[in-house]
């Protein structure tokens, strides 16, 4: 069962993901108002940049230092 560790600090990049996020949905939500299918196909990019995000992770320690071991495990 999956039990959530309320102790473990969110990683340095959450913000940045949740403002992509935030980004993205405005700009999607916006492109299905004015029927724009350019600013949808943007939002689709703009949430590909967050997932992208979300794998520069790999290879940093929790402070958001570059792992000293240099295979991304912590």
């Amino acid at each position: 069962m999956f039990r959530l560790d309320r102790s473990r600090r969110a990683g340095p990049l959450l913000e940045w993901k949740v403002r992509i996020f935030v980004v993205a949905a405005v700009l999607g939500l916006a492109g299905m108002v004015v029927e724009e299918s350019w600013m949808t196909g943007a939002a689709i990019l703009v949430l590909l940049a967050g997932v992208l995000v979300s794998f520069k992770r790999d290879g940093m320690d929790e402070d958001g230092s570059p792992d000293s071991r240099g295979d991304g495990e912590a």
